[in-house]
This record gives structure tokens, sequence and C-alpha cells, in this order.
């Protein structure tokens, strides 16, 4: 439902960029669901948002595709930074989503850095302070490797990324033939390793970013 929120046009701005960041990251990272629309119009509590649908049921994640998502997620703040120099408080769903998939790839899938921790799942009052210390630094050490990577993406693609935001604050809603007339000739970026694949149970019906 279209929300009452008036933005001024330096919030407008900002949301444009930061939806941008989302879409480009999505569009440039092989694993991830295709954007079908794109919107800054004020909608519910969500200043803007990116509406993607899942090209076919996907039941297993590995742990690429998981820091592929996490990229997504970070993709808005980390635009942002890049544009105006320092981050919203319009990424705070993002960084609540980040903070459940970096826990559950670190307590349930086992997969962070250090295997010793990582092996094992069990209930949190039987760890002890010092894997609980671990534990949490590796969640940092996934987000912080999100981040980099789209650092990485939107810095390489900055033009694409100015394209969006212009587009959006011209149209405010871009459909699928907008997304690829802007992204016609990028190659996608695809991570997944050909073999020895560590797979999760992924949620077939994950939150769209915010």
């Amino acid at each position: 439902m279209q929300s009452s929120t008036t933005l001024n046009p330096h919030e407008r701005e900002v949301v444009a960029y930061h939806e941008a960041g989302h879409a480009l990251t999505r569009e440039l990272l092989a694993t991830t669901e295709r954007a079908h629309k794109i919107s800054i119009v004020p909608r519910g509590q969500a200043l803007g948002y990116v509406m993607n649908l899942p090209d076919e049921d996907s039941y297993l994640k590995t742990r690429e595709e998981l820091i592929d998502q996490l990229t997504v997620l970070l993709g808005g703040r980390v635009a942002e930074q890049i544009v105006f120099g320092a981050v919203t408080t319009g990424a705070a769903n993002d960084l609540q989503r980040v903070a459940e998939i970096t826990n559950a790839m670190v307590h349930v899938y086992g997969m962070g850095t250090s295997e010793a921790v990582s092996r094992t799942s069990v209930d949190s009052a039987q760890l002890s302070d010092l894997t609980r210390r671990i534990r949490d630094e590796e969640q940092q050490a996934l987000a912080f490797e999100a981040h980099r990577n789209a650092m990485d993406l939107i810095t390489s693609h900055r033009a694409k990324l100015e394209e969006f935001a212009r587009e959006l604050l011209d149209k405010e809603v871009l459909g699928r033939s907008d997304i690829d007339r802007i992204m016609e000739g990028v190659k996608q970026i695809d991570r997944r390793p050909s073999r020895g694949l560590r797979v999760v149970a992924n949620d077939p019906n994950p939150p769209a970013a915010s």
C-alpha cells in the first residue's frame, strides 16, 4: 500500500541511490534472483524497494550464494557511503537481515572460517565464552566480506549506479524492461564453485531488500 510519507529532495535522492545499490548488486551477481521492479515511492514503512521474483524454486544454498545475498542486502548502505560519504537509518531492516543470515551461517550451517568451531551446532548456553566470542567474530567477518564485495561491485560499476539513480529520480518506478536496458552488455559475476559445494536449506520466501 502506498504511504502518505513525503520525502524532501535530499531524502528522495538518498533513497534513489540506496535502491540503485540494491538493484545493481542484484543484477551483477548471477546467484541472485533478477529484480522485476524498483521503486522510490514510499510503501508502508519502506521508503523504497526492489521487488524480485525467483526464477526457479531453490532449497539449497552454498556459502558463496549466501555471501551474495548479504552483498545485495548491503548494496544500498554501501551506495549511500560511496555517494554521500555517510549512511542513514534507511538500512536498518537490511542490517537486521544480515545479522540473521550470518548468525545462521555460523551457528547452524557451520560456514564460519574456524572449522573447529563451525563443525558443531549446539545450544548457545552450552558454549564457552571463548567459543561465543569466536562465533561473533566470524559473523562479523562474513558481514565484512559481503561489504567489501558490495563496495568493489558498486565502485567498479559506478556509472551504472548513477544511471539507475537518475532514472529512479525521473520515473520513480522502473520495470524489468528498464533494468534490462540499463544493464545491457554488462556481464554477470558467478562465484559458485564447480564442485565440493557446501549447501544449506534455503528459505523459499526470503524478504526483499528495502
